[in-house]
C-alpha cells in the first residue's frame, strides 16, 4: 500500500498493484533513435505491470501502524513477510512467463541489496542474503527451460537481463517518485540505452501535474500518466477493521500528470 497525505487531513491509499500498472505506463513508450525498444516487449511490460502482484492478498485486508495510521510498504509488514510477498509475486509472474518472473526477482534482489548494510538483525540479514543469492539459480533455470531457442539465447544474455531489469527499476522509481511523492528531482542511474550494456543517467523532475525527463527516452513527444486510489477523510483509525471498513466505502480519487521532454 502507498499512503499519500492529502490536504484537509485526508489520505489517499494506492494499491501496490495499481502503482505497478502505472509503472508500466512509464516504459510503454520506451525506445527511439537514441534508446532501444525493450525486447521481448510484451513479456517485459508484463513483468513491470506485475512486479508488485504479491501484495494482492495483503491489500485485501491492509493493516494500520501502532498509531492507527494506514500501514504503507515502508512501515510494514515485517521484513520476513515482505520476502514472502516477493516470492509469491515471483511465482505468479513465472507462471505467466518465466522471463517475467526472472526480471521481478532480479529487481527485488537489487532493492534488497541496496538496503542490506542497514539491517542489524543477523537473522533478517541472512534471509535477505539467501533471497538475493537465489537470482543466479533462477537465471540458470530459465536458461535451461529455453535451451536451444535462438531468440531466448539472446534475451537471456547477462547484458539483456540486466538491461530489462534496469528498465523495471526505472519504471518503479518513476511511479513512486510522483505517487508518494518523493523530492521533485531524481537522477535515475543505469538506464538502458541498448541491450548490450550501455547505460545513461536520466534526470526526472516533477512539479504539480507536470513530469519531465532529460534525456528523453520515449518514442512520443509527450504522454499522460495516472494512478487512482481510495480517498479517506481521516488519517488515523482505532484498528485495522475500522480502516478496512472506511476503505471499502471511500470514493476513488485519480492523480494525473503530463509527461514532457526536459532540459
Amino acid at each position: 500500500m502507498i499512503v499519500r497525505d492529502m490536504p484537509g487531513g485526508r489520505v489517499l491509499c494506492l494499491h501496490q498493484t495499481t502503482h505497478a500498472l502505472m509503472s508500466a505506463g512509464f516504459s510503454r513508450h520506451w525506445g527511439n533513435r537514441d534508446f532501444a525498444r525493450p525486447e521481448p516487449y510484451d513479456v517485459v511490460m508484463t513483468a513491470i505491470a506485475q512486479h508488485d502482484n504479491g501484495w494482492w492478498e495483503w491489500e485485501l485486508a491492509p493493516q494500520v501502524c501502532a498509531d492507527g495510521y494506514p500501514m504503507d510498504f515502508l512501515r510494514g509488514p515485517t521484513a520476513e513477510k515482505k520476502l514472502d510477498l516477493w516470492r509469491l509475486g515471483i511465482r505468479r509472474a513465472h507462471a505467466q512467463h518465466p522471463y517475467a518472473g526472472l526480471l521481478i526477482w532480479r529487481h527485488a534482489a537489487f532493492l534488497h541489496e541496496m538496503l542490506l548494510d542497514q539491517i542489524d538483525d543477523a537473522q533478517v540479514r541472512a534471509a535477505n542474503e539467501t533471497f538475493i543469492a537465489g537470482v543466479g539459480p533462477a537465471l540458470d533455470e530459465v536458461r535451461s527451460l529455453f535451451a536451444g531457442d535462438p531468440v531466448y539465447d539472446a534475451w537471456l544474455s547477462d547484458a539483456m537481463v540486466d538491461a530489462n531489469a534496469s528498465l523495471l527499476r526505472f519504471s518503479d522509481f518513476a511511479s513512486l517518485q510522483v505517487a508518494m511523492p518523493w523530492p521533485r528531482q531524481r537522477i535515475m542511474h543505469d538506464c538502458p540505452v541498448d541491450w548490450a550494456g550501455t547505460t545513461v543517467e536520466i534526470i526526472m523532475e516533477h512539479e504539480g501535474d507536470l513530469i519531465t525527463f532529460d534525456p528523453w527516452p520515449f518514442d512520443v513527444e509527450e504522454f499522460e500518466i495516472g494512478v487512482h486510489g481510495r480517498l479517506l477523510d481521516q488519517r488515523h483509525f482505532a484498528d485495522a477493521a475500522e480502516y478496512q471498513a472506511a476503505l471499502a466505502i471511500a470514493p476513488i480519487h485519480c492523480l494525473r500528470w503530463r509527461v514532457v521532454r526536459g532540459g
